[in-house]
């Protein structure tokens, strides 16, 4: 994604350049300046107020345009505005649904949900490592947590599924704009883990094209506030697109096998790529421990709110 900074605070303007470009290596931050030719091919960032600008150029970038405010009653109903101290990812989940529906690509990924990818040497294990990192962060974090599998055999399915396609289901209602039917095709364990509704054996999410797959986790990470995707090892290029949408990705390894994850085209922005190496033994919980911090940070007083604000954990 290319976004053309037009902001007027220089100090503010210089340290959310700085945060949006390290944020991930495939967001390209541009500073405008007078000249908003520079911003060719870009979602415009600005702090200018659309009451400064006469309404044909307002008509003209409206389309394009995210703008900075400090309350929400100064935006006009019919632009796209953030609050001036929204976090980063909350940022670029505005900026994102902007510069895909004006360049008309999917609704993209809500960043306000965190979204992890989990990798592995081999598929024998990944789900096993997706199942204990879920429950970790619920009991450590709080919140709700879907795995998503993307590799090409399901192990989250279920013996006894509704016969109608869920699958197509939760797809049409996303696109509807009917999430609230998402509880209807997931289900949750009795650790507070939830998955999709589908049958074991062969995957129907991993046939899906990108934009399908962009559009099912946009709509699911509008009802968890976390979703870790299990891409195991089936690094198809739609999965490595989701690993590129990701907050984290997560790589648990043995030493073993050579994956090439490192090669990965556009490589990963720094801190990114959390190896964890598997031994068998009890140094598992340290890397465990390790993997979470590096996830979530150190802090641990923090209180941890769910998508209904309600506090959750401290």
């Amino acid at each position: 994604m290319r976004i053309g900074i037009l902001i007027r605070d220089i100090e503010y303007r210089d340290a959310l350049v700085h945060k949006l470009s390290t944020y991930d290596n495939d967001i390209f931050v541009n500073i405008i300046n007078d000249n908003i030719k520079d911003a060719s091919g870009s979602v415009i960032l600005t702090d200018i107020p659309p009451s400064e600008l006469e309404n044909k150029v307002l008509e003209a970038l409206r389309p394009r345009t995210v703008f900075i405010a400090e309350s929400k009653k100064e935006i006009r109903e019919d632009c796209s505005s953030v609050f001036k101290y929204s976090s980063i990812p909350e940022m670029i989940s505005e900026l994102s649904v902007v510069y895909n529906r004006w360049h008309g690509l999917g609704p993209g990924i809500d960043h306000t949900a965190r979204l992890i990818t989990v990798c592995c040497e081999s598929d024998s294990y990944s789900a096993e490592r997706c199942r204990s990192l879920a429950a970790q962060i619920i009991y450590s974090r709080g919140g709700s947590v879907l795995i998503l599998p993307l590799s090409y055999i399901n192990d989250y399915g279920v013996n006894e599924v509704l016969r109608s396609n869920s699958l197509s289901r939760l797809l049409y209602s996303i696109q509807r704009g009917r999430e609230k039917g998402i509880e209807g095709v997931t289900y949750t364990d009795s650790y507070g883990v939830s998955s999709l509704l589908l049958s074991k054996g062969r995957n129907p999410v991993a046939y899906l094209d990108g934009d399908e797959i962009r559009t099912l986790i946009f709509g699911l990470s509008k009802r968890f506030d976390t979703i870790i995707a299990d891409a195991a090892t089936c690094f198809r290029p739609e999965n490595i697109a989701v690993m590129k949408e990701s907050e984290k990705v997560v790589f648990f390894e043995r030493g073993r096998r050579v994956t090439g994850i490192e090669d990965i085209p556009g490589g990963f922005a720094p801190g990114k790529l959390i190896r964890v190496k598997l031994t068998g033994g009890t140094e598992d919980v340290i890397s465990m421990d390790e993997c979470m911090k590096k996830l979530f940070g150190t802090g641990s007083n923090e209180s941890i709110k769910g998508r209904d604000s309600k506090e959750i954990r401290k």
